[in-house]
């Protein structure tokens, strides 16, 4: 081989790589809704890790102030669960205040962990997500109710193994822009 075909093979080469797509520029979707801020610097979400055996009271981020403006926030989705299969549930706000909501934030800023009857967290919230670097500002406006993220669970524990069959509860917590808001909890079956 020529100097010449050696040189071309590399700038080939590295052209193609360049072009290849890869999990960290491939865009989350923003909630249903939602409007995205286009080129708008993003920060990655606060990760908070999980204990290696989970145990303790949560998981979930605890930094941030309390929204001030009168609001409720819940999940919906699904009462049960199979083992191994997975379901969403949507954190959705509602404003029960006279002034809108406006909420800027990134793709990984509803954390979730499950926690069993007696107490303890089963599965944590992930330390190993892929976030993407994008900026979604969610407005609710009075009387309104938004879906702000969609979570994922597949009732397994932190580990991947399936759970037992039994009743568990599911905690979510929107943690973004300062703000911290706590979902009610979601009473979930896991069914064999």
């Amino acid at each position: 081989m020529t100097l010449r075909s050696l040189l071309t093979a590399a700038l080939l080469g590295a052209s193609i790589a360049q072009a290849q797509v890869t999990v960290f520029n491939i865009p989350a979707l923003p909630p249903k809704g939602a409007t995205v801020t286009p080129g708008a610097p993003a920060t990655p979400a606060p990760v908070t890790p999980a204990p290696a055996t989970p145990a303790g009271p949560s998981t979930l981020p605890s930094a941030g102030a309390a929204l001030n403006v009168a609001h409720s926030a819940n999940l919906s989705g699904p009462g049960s669960v199979k083992a191994g299969q997975a379901e969403i549930w949507t954190f959705t706000l509602t404003n029960e205040g006279d002034t809108p909501i406006r909420l800027q934030h990134g793709a990984c800023d509803v954390r979730f962990e499950v926690v069993n009857a007696a107490g303890k967290v089963v599965r944590g919230t992930p330390t190993n997500t892929v976030c993407t670097m994008q900026i979604v500002i969610t407005d609710v406006a009075p009387g309104e109710t938004m879906d702000v993220q969609a979570i994922r669970w597949d009732g397994r524990d932190s580990s991947g193994r399936a759970l037992p069959a039994g009743e568990y509860i599911i905690r979510a917590v929107f943690s973004g822009t300062g703000v911290r808001i706590a979902a009610a909890e979601f009473p979930v079956s896991v069914t064999p």
